[in-house]
């Protein structure tokens, strides 16, 4: 494998489980993946236990809390998702294969579509050129300023700021028009393949304006003493186990952009953005400064991409090898990571690793000790998608 090979025992920061294996910074291994602490039981006197979820005002996806309680506080928590699926792409062809996997997580499509084809290419020998990588990085770039605004729409919402509200939904709205416009689908569905991005990128310093209205939205939301009191001390999280802007809040630079030289970040004057609140603020300040920094690059991208009519897949020719790959990628909410096999331009098998298997974990560890009514602050905070906990590539 290209960019990660196998050892005996973890390098580097641990990233998370990925099939069977575990996923570190640069290797993985067989070792077990599982919690290595965890945290003693407490008896509490007065408790009770009731349930959140599955269908309820402020969660969007179908997930269940038991959550036991003495009145205010979260002494403990679990978490229950009920969106389990099974997907089938082994015994297909790499191209319905990623019709599938881009589908898994309609927001983050570009994350889990560019992951899987550098780990589809990585198992083909196929070098992808230097501006299909460019490409890439502008796809992941659009969808990490998109996510973060609605990240953002829903903490506003969620301490009842309406107008703040619907200007980040109007900006994420222009941004999916904008993703529409470049690429001629507002998710990326069915632009991306082995060696090729079918965008075309001349209007992509559009997001000069959008980025333009959110920083008003932004400097006037860090001035509400309202707002930043629901989301100050909030969720405190300083765990080494942590991906994203929920690792990145707390100080740490974790970032595979940072980390890994699959895209030529590097080259295009990417700046990780941190915060040391680590709480649901830092988590807010991270998404809204990489909001900022992420036009920046696309800006840059702007004068390097060079859009061609050529269509071809360059490398094609290689689809009959065997091999296995695994890329990973820095997706709006951290690590996202495909581990194949192909052979004869076949996937044999393919496993994921998603940011919110991860982040849930996290979130549950951050929300002990809080009380209910900053539950939802916390939780938006994080980021979390259920579509892409449930899932399992057979």
């Amino acid at each position: 494998m290209k960019y990660y090979r196998w050892s005996d025992r973890g390098e580097g920061r641990k990233i998370g489980k990925i099939g069977n294996y575990c996923l570190y910074e640069r290797v993985i291994t067989e070792e077990s993946c599982e919690e290595t602490s965890v945290s003693p039981k407490v008896e509490h006197y007065g408790t009770f236990k009731f349930v959140y979820g599955p269908s309820a005002g402020g969660l969007l996806e179908s997930v269940k809390f038991d959550i036991t309680t003495d009145g205010e506080r979260i002494l403990d928590i679990n978490s229950v998702p009920y969106k389990i699926r099974k997907i089938k792409v082994s015994g297909l062809s790499w191209e319905d294969a990623l019709l599938r996997i881009e589908r898994i997580n309609a927001p983050f499509s570009a994350s889990h579509a560019i992951a899987f084809l550098l780990a589809v290419e990585d198992a083909m020998n196929i070098e992808p050129d230097y501006q299909t990588q460019l490409k890439r990085i502008a796809l992941l770039e659009l969808e990490r300023i998109r996510n973060h605004l609605f990240v953002i729409a829903r903490l506003t919402e969620t301490a009842s700021l309406s107008v703040p509200t619907y200007h980040l939904l109007y900006l994420t709205e222009k941004i999916n028009r904008l993703i529409g416009k470049l690429c001629g689908h507002r998710y990326f569905f069915g632009v991306n393949y082995i060696n090729r991005v079918d965008c075309n990128f001349e209007k992509l310093f559009e997001i000069l304006d959008i980025v333009k209205e959110f920083r008003a939205i932004f400097e006037g939301l860090l001035e509400s003493r309202i707002f930043i009191d629901r989301l100050q001390q909030n969720g405190i999280l300083r765990d080494k186990d942590s991906i994203g802007p929920a690792a990145r809040a707390a100080g740490l630079d974790y970032d595979a952009r940072l980390e890994l030289n699959v895209l030529p970040y590097k080259e295009i004057g990417f700046k990780i953005v941190k915060a040391e609140d680590a709480d649901a603020f830092g988590r807010f300040l991270v998404r809204g400064y990489e909001i900022i920094e992420s036009s920046k690059m696309l800006i840059e991208l702007t004068d390097l991409i060079k859009d061609s009519n050529d269509t071809s897949t360059k490398g094609y020719e290689a689809v009959n090898h065997e091999g296995e790959g695994l890329a990973r990628v820095e997706s709006p909410s951290g690590d996202l990571a495909y581990y194949v096999r192909v052979k004869e331009g076949k996937v044999v098998s393919a496993q994921l690793l998603s940011p919110s298997s991860v982040n849930i974990k996290s979130f549950m560890k951050s929300v002990k000790g809080t009380i209910f009514t900053d539950f939802q602050f916390n939780w938006e905070s994080f980021g979390i998608w259920i579509s892409e906990i449930g899932v399992n590539l057979g």
